[in-house]
């Protein structure tokens, strides 16, 4: 098995903090990455939150455990609360080119479809607001045209 994973939702309200890289396309994605063998899923979250924003955080519960096949290994998420912290850019050190070109607060409604799918794949739906969000929406079958 790979190197497992992990990563942190923080929200305020209906917005969540993502982090924007640049590895060649631009794309927002949780903050996290790689589990050290000396810590736990919990740690690794923490410690990634610091280094990709500068905050601390706490954890308030485990949303999801998912296999990566990218990585072949698994990926841990965990709701953290950052109480009201302000998130700034970071650095990740694992990489030698930096990737990371901000720290912003979006809305479901500011990000990719695709981006959106790795969000409710990480348990966004156990969080109360957007449980409440993703049962608003309608019946509607809808999937994105590729042209």
């Amino acid at each position: 098995m790979g190197r497992s994973r992990s990563q942190s939702i923080v929200v305020r309200g209906n917005k969540i903090l993502l982090v924007k890289q640049n590895s060649g396309k631009v794309f927002y994605c949780l903050p996290g990455g790689g589990i050290e063998p000396d810590e736990t899923p919990e740690m690794a979250a923490l410690r990634e939150l610091k280094e990709e924003c500068n905050v601390d955080g706490k954890i308030v519960m485990r949303t999801s455990v998912q296999y990566n096949p990218r990585n072949d290994g698994d990926v841990y998420t965990f709701l953290v609360d950052i109480a009201e912290s302000q998130a700034s850019t970071g650095r990740d050190p694992e990489r030698i080119r930096q990737t990371i070109i901000g720290v912003e607060w979006k809305q479901l409604d500011e990000i990719s479809e695709r981006d959106r799918a790795y969000l409710w794949s990480a348990g966004l739906k156990s969080i109360p607001a957007f449980y409440r969000i993703l049962h608003s929406w309608g019946d509607d079958i809808s999937y994105p045209v590729y042209g």
